[in-house]
């Protein structure tokens, strides 16, 4: 079974709903290691050394987050910028490569929102593309991301479903 690791970012989990049980969910899994960057780096001040470490570690690479502005929250662009450095993760040496990544996002808004239609105009998928990007970039495999759409709404039964298929989908990658 492959080892995941599940990088939450999420500048207030403590009063998230959806991120918070997803995390709570996940984390109870045995190849799964939590690793929430924003209770370990407050002050964004990331130990490269650490997390680079843990990145090797594993053979799948969450990242899971509130979408924001439609994009990620700040800490996960200071974690890109620091952490995936010349000739750890590019460069002369690629020593992510072959690893899977994945991107998890949760929205308030609703799957029509993020259409050509919509008042997003983008679907999530189009506005993610730059985690795409930077997997591509540094030989990684992108996989399909995890998306929750409408959290203001979500009632605990569909929340558990969601929890539950959330699981099925890290399952299903790392068998």
């Amino acid at each position: 079974m492959k080892k995941v690791l599940v990088n939450l970012v999420h500048p207030n989990i403590k009063n998230s709903k959806v991120n918070k049980i997803l995390a709570q969910t996940v984390a109870n899994e045995e190849n799964v290691t939590l690793n929430n960057l924003y209770e370990k780096y407050p002050d964004f001040k990331i130990d490269v050394e650490k997390e680079q470490k843990l990145l090797l570690e594993n053979d799948i690479i969450i990242f899971q987050f509130p979408m924001y502005w439609l994009s990620s929250p700040a800490l996960l662009k200071e974690w890109l910028d620091v952490t995936l450095t010349y000739n750890f993760a590019y460069g002369e040496n690629y020593k992510l490569k072959g690893k899977i990544l994945i991107i998890v996002v949760s929205t308030g808004a609703s799957l029509k929102e993020f259409s050509s239609e919509g008042s997003n105009k983008f679907t999530v998928e189009e506005i993610l593309n730059s985690f795409e990007a930077v997997a591509s970039y540094i030989n990684m495999i992108y996989q399909k991301p995890f998306i929750t759409y409408e959290t203001f709404v979500l009632d605990n039964e569909k929340l558990k479903l969601i929890a539950n298929n959330y699981i099925k989908y890290i399952k299903d990658l790392s068998m």
